[in-house]
């Protein structure tokens, strides 16, 4: 009971150290920005079915990530919170998923408190707390689906199967197939350690069918109205991501095998002592084996795909976190000194970065409460270390207070310099101040998700040759979209800019200035405001 109580209050703080600053400042280029975009759209315009960015159809991914997110507007009005509300929650269930996991793995809830503790201090987790993409939503639905497996594998249970098809279902209306990597490897070799409840019957048949049936629902959808649209999810977005260039996303091969540890600090760094010091445990048919295979297999695979970002192995430290979890209980006190190394030692370097930043010149804004605040951190750790709690508790503890402080720090530094973090509502907000808001805007040569998000309204690209305005227009039924991309190269859509600029308009420049054969351009803006990397001409 008293750590099922434990748990609870972790949760509670955990909850609001996700909430409390979450929506303080705007949303960030460019995931961020583009899938709350995506959502605003869906809101606004009630169709949830055809994901819109800047007005062309965007079938990047399948709408679960969109329709969540609209969810969050709907209560909270159109902002950063309303579009990172719902991330929160999944990071939450996470939480409960690990801790929930850990006791039907290994039947012990102090591990269990553990395990969520160690999990919610990765830094990776963070991250997705606090940019939002589908990888926190897939995450949930790994975890989920991986409980609701060992739960009717352990006791037979028939809603656990309609559970686990369930879960992976809604995982595949996040992501696609990459839903089923994880669970597949881990299941492959769980099996091995759990023999089954239940024989095979017509329930197999029927969750199977269900997971059928919600998984498909979308792509029929669609696919049905136009053919040619499973042919270009199945090849360009999903085979295409792992063997080809196909967005300009390759790096190298060794890039989540160098930052996998990074951003798992500090608990890899034991997980690494903790696996050569019980390799015992890690014969072939044994729960600690399935884990270390459902993260290091998964991990390879993604670093053999073409399409890298690092919150791709997100799914992968659920399960890591249980493991470190476990191997952490089981060791001998007299070898604590050695993870204490690796907790404090990281520790103490994220506390110094924030006591000596706001000092130096480093061209972002560290505020000097900060610094108090990471000493009175130092303080509380230091008495930790000095009090009577159990000394296996000490490095978790430690390690949840210096998250709580990092999370909710790096928040209010990001508000703090949005304009350096690639946010741009401080133009927003400017342009809004200005009242020249309900003007058409035009957004020169680059996509900027995150400038029809803040001024809640459909915006003008002017296409000169960039890249990111290179769009899949293949799905539009109509022309409406060539009102809201301008190709600059184009005579004919250039005479169309001329009759918008009839009327009073916006021009926002990002990092570059017009060229020389667009002065004509400029000329129709008298004032001019610049505020960072942007420009605003109006």
């Amino acid at each position: 009971m008293k750590n099922k109580l434990t748990f609870n209050i972790f949760l509670v703080i955990a909850a609001i150290s996700l909430l409390i600053n979450v929506g303080s400042y705007g949303v960030i280029e460019s995931s961020d920005a583009r899938y709350a975009e995506i959502g605003r759209a869906m809101h606004v315009s009630g169709d949830y079915m055809h994901p819109n960015l800047l007005d062309v159809h965007h079938y990047h991914k399948p709408p679960f990530t969109y329709q969540i997110t609209a969810l969050g507007y709907k209560i909270f009005g159109i902002n950063a919170f309303g579009a990172r509300f719902f991330l929160q929650l999944a990071v939450l269930l996470q939480l409960v998923l690990v801790y929930r996991l850990s006791i039907s793995l290994f039947n012990n809830k102090k591990t269990a408190l553990w395990s969520a503790i160690i999990y919610f201090s990765f830094p990776l987790v963070l991250m997705s707390s606090r940019n939002l993409t589908t990888d926190a939503f897939l995450a949930t639905f790994v975890l989920l689906s991986i409980y609701s497996w060992v739960k009717y594998r352990q006791s037979g249970i028939i809603k656990w199967l309609y559970a686990f098809t369930l879960s992976l279902a809604l995982g595949f209306l996040t992501k696609g197939p990459v839903i089923f990597i994880v669970p597949v490897i881990f299941i492959l070799f769980y099996n091995r350690t759990e023999k089954p409840k239940r024989n095979f019957s017509i329930h197999h048949i029927t969750a199977w069918t269900l997971f059928l049936v919600i998984a498909a629902s979308w792509f029929a959808y669609l696919g049905y109205s136009n053919p040619a649209f499973l042919d270009y999810f199945l090849g360009k977005q999903t085979a295409d991501r792992f063997s080809k260039n196909a967005f300009g996303r390759t790096e190298p091969f060794w890039y989540f095998l160098a930052f996998a540890p990074l951003v798992g600090l500090p608990w890899f760094l034991a997980f690494i002592y903790l696996l050569k010091d019980q390799k015992e445990l890690l014969k072939t048919k044994t729960i600690h084996f399935a884990m270390l295979m459902a993260f290091v297999i998964p991990l390879i695979f993604f670093s053999i795909s073409s399409s890298k970002r690092i919150l791709y192995i997100l799914p992968l430290y659920g399960l890591l976190a249980i493991l470190i979890a476990d191997l952490f209980s089981r060791i001998n006190t007299e070898k604590i000194k050695t993870i204490n190394i690796f907790i404090l030692g990281f520790s103490s370097l994220i506390l110094l970065t924030f006591i000596v930043a706001p000092f130096i010149n480093t061209g972002m804004n560290f505020p000097y409460y900060l610094a108090v605040a990471s000493c009175v951190v130092v303080i509380i750790v230091f008495f930790l270390y000095k009090s009577k709690e159990e000394v296996k508790f000490k490095p978790v503890l430690t390690s949840f207070v210096v998250t709580l402080f990092l999370l909710i720090s790096a928040s209010t530094i990001l508000a703090k310099n949005e304009l350096k973090i690639n946010a741009s509502k401080p133009v927003t907000d400017f342009i809004i101040s200005e009242n020249i808001n309900s003007r058409d805007i035009l957004v020169y040569n680059i996509r900027k998700s995150s400038i029809a998000f803040g001024l809640n309204k459909s915006i003008i690209s002017l296409y000169d040759g960039h890249e990111s305005l290179n769009r899949e227009t293949q799905f539009e039924t109509d022309t409406n979209w060539k009102n809201h991309l301008i190709n600059l190269k184009d005579t004919t859509e250039l005479e169309s800019l001329h009759g918008i600029l009839e009327k009073p308009t916006v021009l926002i420049l990002y990092k570059k200035q017009l060229p020389e054969r667009l002065d004509w351009l400029a000329k129709n803006y008298p004032n001019k405001k610049v505020m960072g990397k942007w420009t605003v001409l109006y």
